[in-house]
């Protein structure tokens, strides 16, 4: 049987992205902070998507569908690959024993299906961070038992829910699980390894008992009433909560934990809950929004003696009690600022819009997202953490110093980077697609010259995305004025951290300047990178019985010799090739330089601007 599958096409919100530059256009020269923080220790939780319970599209011609036929059973033995997703439905069943049992794809069980796994490996392949799931749902059940489990070293999602149910019993888990038990989903875990996040709500049941390394997530929902002082130290023996414990009400799940290490607490306290935490460490707190909330000076690691969060539709006060990290999740409609604070993760879903203002996320919570519908704006801040764009999310970081962690666009979403610094260049897949323009430098030069004007401009489309590259150009004007000068022609080779173009100078004024990159793809779309740069008269050094000598000179010597002399002392002589790279690095007053081969190359003095432009052939 054939099907096909429908990747949803990408579209360019420009008019939202117009408004983002915009922002931007008034704050461009201010500098992007850039923390020094290590990102905190300790293990990465997060926050799955609600709702995972929906049953998937048609399934496409690799995936395995078990319980069309009735009685339908899967018998797995020895190696065992496919590329593509698992359905177990009706009275299916798949038994999984013996086997090294590996999936590039999610795996799904529901209305009555089962799904038994038994002394083996199971490896899920992944290559970015939530890239696959498990959904139980509509009684779908999976049972694991003397085996251990691998996520190609990402975090995987599992969603229990609507009478679905999850056991592990004697189990490793090499990776990371994030767990959501909604409505009436039950989990019993019994030896489990790096047990990993499980996050309760609803009429959820769970049962853990001798697991080590678990981080419990407790929704508290509206009308919910809890006073509670969480357990301290690394062991925690009968530890349970419902409202039959005292303090707690309106909160309709039971969780047990029994003789366990390491176990984590965090909480989320939703609209409409009044949530008092008494002598605790909280390893997380999440907070989710959905109306426009403003949200200054939040900092992880700190200790609350009595405090209560500002915010007006829940009451939630810290007694006595340690928030390690703050997580925050903006969903539905809502339009939530974040500003000089510290945190571990942000995460915009649904028709969200999320703007993080001169702040710092550490990755001690997790990432940085923008899944759904969502957009998520990043400008003047610091990341240390994984950026990822899902299904049609906008994220734009803009004059934002990312220090550490990976970047994926994935489905159909838009990812725009701006004068920012990354490690990694961006990673789409599906039919997203990621614009970088960057200007990166200088920040000074000196007029009647011609210099190199550095950066980025580039277009990376998803495989199945037809959009791409077209052109980019540079103009500048002076600082204050309205007209734009372009500074060469549009030019239609893709530019990837090199020189973008060169800025003749010849009968400018001094004085700071606006430069301005426009990238353009296929279709006319557009972003904008601006920086200052600054335009001196070269300086005066020293002179000799009248006559001024220069600071920099260089002459050439034979083919490919050049003699450089620097008369400013205690400097240093940096030489860049056309596309940017440092070819050569000296301090002394005077020396020989054999260029590696003909072409261009910037010669310049270190903190001053000095640079000369030669020609070799």
């Amino acid at each position: 049987m054939w099907f096909i599958l429908i990747l949803p096409f990408f579209q360019f919100d420009q008019a939202n992205v117009d408004k983002i530059s915009e922002y931007m256009r008034l704050h461009y020269a201010d500098p992007a902070p850039v923390f020094n923080w290590q990102a905190r220790p300790g293990l990465i939780p997060h926050m799955p998507r609600f709702n995972r319970e929906k049953l998937p599209p048609n399934p496409g011609r690799s995936d395995i569908l078990i319980g069309d036929t009735p009685a339908e059973t899967l018998y797995i033995t020895g190696n065992f690959f496919n590329e593509g997703n698992i359905f177990v439905f009706n009275d299916g069943v798949l038994r999984i024993k013996n086997a090294d049992f590996n999936l590039n794809g999610d795996m799904y069980v529901y209305g009555g299906g089962k799904v038994t796994a038994d002394s083996s490996a199971l490896n899920i392949i992944q290559y970015y961070i939530y890239h696959h799931a498990i959904v139980l749902t509509d009684s779908g059940k999976f049972f694991i038992a003397d085996c251990n489990t691998g996520f190609n070293g990402y975090q995987i999602s599992i969603a229990v829910t609507g009478k679905g149910e999850i056991r592990m019993n004697r189990v490793t888990n090499r990776d990371w699980i994030t767990a959501g038990l909604y409505q009436n989903g039950r989990a019993i875990l019994d030896r489990v390894g790096i047990t990993g996040e499980w996050l309760f709500s609803n009429n959820c049941y769970a049962r853990f008992n001798r697991v080590n390394n678990l981080l419990t997530w407790y929704f508290f929902e509206d009308g919910s009433n809890v006073t509670i002082n969480f357990p301290e130290g690394d062991s925690t023996w009968g530890f349970y909560i419902d409202s039959t414990r005292p303090g707690v009400s309106g909160v309709n799940y039971h969780v047990e934990i029994d003789t366990s290490s390491n176990v984590m607490w965090a909480s989320i306290p939703l609209t409409g809950s009044m949530v008092i935490i008494d002598s605790s460490t909280l390893r997380t707190t999440g907070l989710m929004f959905n109306n426009r909330d403003s949200i200054t000076g939040l900092v992880n690691n700190l200790h609350y003696q009595d405090w209560t969060l500002p915010v007006g539709d829940r009451i939630f006060r810290l007694r006595n009690t340690t928030i390690q990290t703050w997580n925050l999740y903006p969903a539905e409609s809502s339009f939530v600022e974040v500003r000089s604070s510290i945190f571990g993760e942000l995460c915009a879903y649904e028709y969200s819009f999320a703007t993080i203002l001169n702040s710092f996320c550490d990755g001690s919570g997790g990432h940085i997202e923008a899944s759904g519908n969502a957009t998520n704006f990043c400008f003047l801040s610091s990341l240390s953490c994984d950026v990822i764009a899902k299904n049609r999310g906008l994220l734009v970081l803009g004059y934002t110093a990312m220090t550490m962690g990976n970047i994926w666009a994935t489905g159909a979403s838009i990812m725009i980077i701006v004068n920012s610094q990354f490690p990694e260049d961006p990673v789409p897949s599906d039919t997203a697609i990621v614009f970088v323009a960057g200007i990166t430098g200088p920040s000074s030069a000196r007029v009647n010259d011609t210099f190199p004007v550095f950066g980025s401009a580039w277009i990376d489309p998803g495989p199945y995305n037809p959009q791409d590259f077209r052109f980019y150009q540079l103009f500048y004007r002076p600082t204050g004025d309205s007209t734009w000068i372009p500074i060469g022609d549009s030019l239609f080779t893709e530019t990837r951290h090199a020189a973008l173009d060169y800025w003749n100078t010849v009968g400018l004024a001094e004085g700071p300047y606006d430069v301005r990159l426009i990238l353009k793809d296929l279709t006319g779309d557009s972003i904008e990178a601006l920086k200052q740069i600054t335009l001196r008269i070269l300086g005066q050094s020293e002179a000799v019985s009248g006559k001024i000598l220069e600071p920099l000179t260089v002459r050439s010597m034979g083919t490919r010799l050049l003699l450089i002399e620097n008369r400013l002392s205690n400097t240093e002589i940096r030489i860049h090739d056309i596309l940017g790279r440092v070819v050569g690095i000296s301090k002394r007053d005077a020396f020989y330089w054999s260029a590696p081969a003909a072409g261009i190359y910037f010669i310049g003095i270190t903190g001053f601007n000095i640079t000369k432009k030669v020609v070799v052939y």
